[in-house]
């Protein structure tokens, strides 16, 4: 196996964000970069297999994060859609395509990839405050719309069989309100779904355009389907070179990987 730019014994770059929630972990990865995205290996500690990467150099940086996490990891084929992937048994050949997952066993953990959309992950606890399940989301703005932050809640309430108000949710490193630029569409599918969401909106002068808060448009998702423990939020991936963003990447004319934000319920927990 060619590993010219991570080997099984370095360190993955791994941030110090994440909810501090009993019985559960959650890590993300970075970039690796060192100041700059002009940096060799061009593709810094990108997870994805889908951005012109080595597919062996992803799969060896792959191992190094699942041995982190401590259990085999359920990677996805994200297509902006709101499917969630139930994760009944380890991970197999075949990857799902779904933008969501939920994982009930302390077997396997659960993975987003993103660079500049927002990665959600969520962990429900029963009435003893014991976690009982997690799930991890995928939100573009495509997802948001569609529902795929609720489909994930509803998914592992269901499965733990604990009411969506014993869900606690975090949100981790996405595009920055005065960095995701949208149209006049994106504005409206938004606030044709709630008033409220017209908040998350600000116009840029004499363009047509709109800055949106990709956080606060998920705060009002989550908060609507009744989850009223919110976390994270507050980062830029298009101007904090700690992660991958897909709009820097192309102003930059440089190649954008994917950095994983990844959760699992620890054994201690599981029922």
């Amino acid at each position: 196996m060619k590993m010219t730019s991570t080997s099984l014994s370095d360190l993955p770059p791994i941030s110090a964000l994440g909810p501090n929630w009993p019985g559960v972990k959650v890590a993300v990865t970075q970039t690796g970069f060192q100041g700059s995205e002009h940096a060799s290996p061009p593709y810094g500690f990108n997870l994805g297999t889908h951005v012109g990467d080595c597919l062996a150099d992803v799969e060896v940086r792959r191992a190094v994060v699942q041995a982190h996490m401590g259990a085999p990891i359920v990677w996805l084929n994200q297509v902006h859609g709101c499917d969630v992937h139930v994760a009944n048994s380890l991970p197999g050949e075949v990857v799902p395509d779904a933008d969501a997952s939920v994982c009930t066993h302390a077997q396997a953990s659960l993975a987003i990839m993103t660079a500049d959309c927002l990665p959600v992950v969520y962990a429900a606890f029963n009435d003893a405050g014991v976690a009982v399940g997690v799930a991890a989301a995928h939100a573009g703005w495509r997802g948001l719309v569609g529902g795929v932050l609720q489909a994930s809640a509803q998914s592992l309430a269901t499965r733990c069989a604990v009411p969506v108000q014993n869900i606690k949710a975090w949100m981790g490193p996405a595009i920055g309100p005065q960095s995701f630029e949208v149209g006049a569409e994106v504005r409206d599918a938004f606030v044709q779904q709630h008033a409220l969401n017209l908040s998350c909106f600000a116009p840029v002068a004499q363009s047509g355009k709109y800055l949106a808060d990709i956080y606060g448009l998920a705060r009002n998702a989550l908060t609507q389907q009744g989850i009223s423990h919110v976390e994270g939020g507050g980062l830029d991936t298009f101007t904090d070179l700690r992660w991958f963003s897909h709009r820097r990447g192309q102003q930059l004319a440089v190649p954008s990987g994917r950095f994983a934000t990844m959760i699992r319920l620890l054994p201690s927990q599981a029922a």
